[in-house]
């Protein structure tokens, strides 16, 4: 942020310093300056982002908010980078600020909505999501993530409402279809939640949670041999992704079924 504060100071007093019948030049040009250092700076940190520096990425997004205070994408960008850090608060500021700055962005108030669900205050973030689904009613992910607050809530109807319509708008979503698997799991629709478990692990192979959970609903319909693949399966996904508790986890119910008699 300094050296772009330097620049734009610089070429404010020499603004000030030449006399010129219109000040329109000298107007102007400072501004154009400021436009293009915020927006190279936000593709930066965008970059960074992607490759993984989240806080390298978060260093840029603060120089382009120094360089332009409201560029609403860089809070956006920044609240992004929080929240992957698991930083929750000040990702609900920047999304706070990016709301403030345009009370029709969508895409800050869904994750401003989102961040809240992870810090459990799930009636803000169930205000969120609605709202988000208000001002663009085709966002799908707006609506997974209401299906997932609602069925937190213990609204398990209205989950599975907001999941089916996460999948018409947009088909291929495997989250969603995951989503809706727990939620008919919890409705003890086993057959419901087996097709959407299958569906979630077509659309997306390395999804280990669905076949966990698939796995564990054909040990309930006495399917003991489809339970023991697919368990074994979710256990060598969870030990690629190196999530050591899920993989012990599944392990030990690998063990349990293997115990039961046929």
């Amino acid at each position: 942020m300094n050296p772009v504060s330097k620049i734009i100071l610089t070429l404010g007093i020499l603004g000030l310093t030449i006399a010129m019948p219109s000040t329109s030049y000298a107007q102007s040009k400072p501004e154009a300056v400021v436009q293009v250092s915020s927006v190279e700076l936000l593709n930066r940190g965008m970059e960074k982002a992607k490759q993984g520096n989240l806080r390298g990425a978060i260093a840029d997004y603060t120089l382009a908010l120094q360089a332009n205070p409201k560029l609403t994408d860089a809070y956006i960008s920044r609240g992004l980078a929080h929240h992957d850090l698991g930083d929750y608060k000040r990702a609900i500021a920047d999304f706070d600020q990016a709301a403030r700055l345009d009370p029709k962005n969508a895409k800050a108030i869904y994750n401003r909505g989102e961040a809240r669900s992870d810090i459990g205050d799930l009636p803000n973030a169930l205000a969120d999501l609605t709202e988000a689904i208000l001002l663009k009613p085709d966002y799908a992910a707006a609506y997974n993530n209401r299906g997932v607050v609602y069925a937190g809530m213990g609204n398990l109807q209205a989950a599975v409402k907001d999941l089916d319509q996460a999948i018409k708008t947009k088909p291929d979503y495997a989250d969603a279809y995951y989503n809706r698997g727990k939620a008919r799991t919890a409705l003890q629709d086993a057959k419901g939640a087996i097709a959407d478990f299958t569906q979630a692990i077509q659309l997306n192979p390395n999804l280990a949670e669905a076949y966990g959970n698939r796995g564990l609903l054909y040990t309930e319909t006495g399917n003991k041999q489809a339970a023991l693949a697919d368990l074994q399966k979710a256990a060598d996904l969870f030990k690629q992704q190196k999530d050591e508790d899920s993989y012990r986890q599944t392990l030990t119910y690998i063990d349990q079924i293997r115990k039961l008699k046929d």
